[in-house]
């Protein structure tokens, strides 16, 4: 069946090998990022690789709640409501930075509370036509322990340290999706050592080429058996996150927070 398929952060890196692959399927890609030119042109160069003419490309900058729920609007206006949502776009930063009228750490925001509130929205109306299956793309070094009091504004910012928060929370929200509505296919994935521009800013370089990168989203989003849920994998097979992942308490926690946090 052709599915219709929004990746976030799919101008470049993994994200967009992934948009290449999932169009070369024959199937609907809604590709996504915060330069409406690049975006366009990254469209039309797909389209020319793969002959696959339903791609379209949809801007929204993460560190805005408003631009999240433009985004909605527009997918809404288009009927382009996703099958497979893939939660991808992601944030390395070497500087502390904060986002948004409650001042909110940019890796926070973007990694973990942009996908959170996009997936709130997006959610019901997914519902209505399909099993919705949530891929969030997490990370081998998501932290051990958090604090969720210091997470929105910490006190002593650490950009390694923030990161791996991030990608905690991402399989934290994945494993409370599950929880709240067992209809929904949702996993968490660790997509590799890829050599993107995060590695890049965050550890230097190296790493495999993007499509090893897009081998685990693709998994994630086609090819996961169906007793796979709610879980966190590395290289296509289910892994065990930190304890701390695992602790329902700490997914209620944080799904309260980001409730208070997203508009009203």
């Amino acid at each position: 069946m052709k599915r219709t398929v929004l990746i976030t952060g799919s101008t470049d890196g993994i994200g967009k090998q992934t948009a290449l692959r999932v169009a070369q399927r024959g199937n609907v890609v809604i590709l996504h990022g915060r330069n409406q030119k690049l975006g366009n042109e990254i469209k039309d160069q797909l389209i020319r690789q793969t002959c696959n003419n339903n791609i379209e490309y949809i801007n929204g900058d993460f560190t805005s709640f408003s631009e999240i729920e433009g985004m909605v609007e527009v997918l809404v206006l288009k009927r382009l409501i996703p099958h497979v949502l893939i939660n991808n776009a992601g944030i390395y930063q070497t500087k502390y930075e904060t986002v948004t009228d409650k001042n909110i750490e940019k890796t926070f925001m973007v990694n973990h509370l942009a996908h959170f509130y996009l997936t709130y929205l997006l959610l019901p109306l997914m519902e209505e036509k399909t099993t919705p299956n949530i891929v969030n793309v997490a990370s081998m070094v998501h932290a051990r322990q958090i604090d969720l009091n210091d997470i929105v504004n910490p006190s002593d910012f650490n950009g390694s340290e923030a990161y791996s928060n991030s990608k905690l929370c991402n399989i934290l929200f994945t494993k409370k999706i599950v929880r709240e509505n067992p209809r929904v296919i949702s996993n968490a994935l660790h997509p590799g050592v890829i050599d993107t521009k995060l590695l890049r800013s965050g550890w230097g370089g190296g790493g495999s080429d993007v499509n090893s990168g897009a081998d685990q989203l693709l998994y994630g989003a086609f090819e996961i058996p169906k007793e796979t849920n709610g879980k966190y994998l590395e290289y296509s097979n289910e892994a065990n996150p930190a304890d701390i992942a695992n602790d329902e308490k700490i997914q209620d926690e944080l799904y309260t927070l980001s409730m208070q946090l997203i508009p009203k």
